[in-house]
């Protein structure tokens, strides 16, 4: 079976759906429009206040320098508060407050 190409123009029914801009359009010229609910889980909403909470973002110049002090040798590492904010951290996990 051979297969070859074709220049016939794509049908409306087997393209991609509509942007948010495309949907805009249709609705402003009459068209029917369908529109869904998404409802999130409680632990997807927990993992997005923390997002928005830590960012996402980190400062790529500390991470070097941390980089460096550790390769150096000179990197000291304070057990106490490392062992704070991870008992800090867990409280906020299971709903406490520490």
């Amino acid at each position: 079976m051979k297969i070859s190409s074709t220049s016939e123009p794509l049908r409306p029914d087997r393209v991609l759906p509509q942007s948010n801009e495309a949907r805009a359009a249709s609705t402003k010229s009459g068209e029917a429009v369908q529109t869904e609910k998404v409802q999130l889980s409680d632990l997807a909403s927990k993992m997005a206040q923390l997002e928005s909470r830590f960012g996402g973002e980190f400062d790529a110049k500390k991470v070097e320098e941390v980089r460096s002090a550790i390769a150096e040798g000179r990197f000291k590492v304070n057990a106490e508060a490392v062992a704070d904010r991870l008992l800090a951290s867990v409280g906020e996990l299971l709903g406490k407050k520490a």
